[in-house]
C-alpha cells in the first residue's frame, strides 16, 4: 500500500512554507471489534482500540517518536496526521 503523503501551506505567519500531511488510516475489525491501523502509514505504527478515540489517542502518542526513529521526519519538524476511518462490509446487492 502507498503511502499516503502531501504537502500544505501554512497559515497564520507561516506563510509559504510546507508542512506534511500523513492520513493514517483506522479500520474497525468486526471480529474483535476494535479499531486498527498498521505500520503502512507511519513506519512501525501498529495499534488498537476500543473506540476510534482510543485508536485517535493511541495513534497521536505514538507517531512522534515512530515518525522520528523511523527515520520517516526529523526531530522538531511539524507534520500534520490525519486519522480517517474506514469500515468495509460485504453486502448482496437487493433483488428486483
Amino acid at each position: 500500500m502507498a503511502r499516503a503523503w502531501s504537502a500544505h501551506i501554512l497559515r497564520n505567519g507561516n506563510a509559504g512554507r510546507r508542512m506534511r500531511s500523513i492520513t493514517v488510516t483506522g479500520r474497525w475489525d468486526a471480529e474483535s471489534r476494535t479499531w486498527w491501523t498498521d505500520g503502512d502509514d507511519v513506519p512501525g505504527l501498529c495499534c488498537q482500540g476500543r473506540t476510534f478515540e482510543e485508536l485517535a489517542d493511541a495513534v497521536f502518542a505514538l507517531a512522534p517518536d515512530l515518525l522520528v526513529a523511523n527515520g520517516a521526519a526529523h526531530e522538531g519538524e511539524r507534520v500534520e496526521i490525519v486519522l480517517t476511518a474506514e469500515q468495509r462490509r460485504t453486502v448482496e446487492a437487493a433483488v428486483a
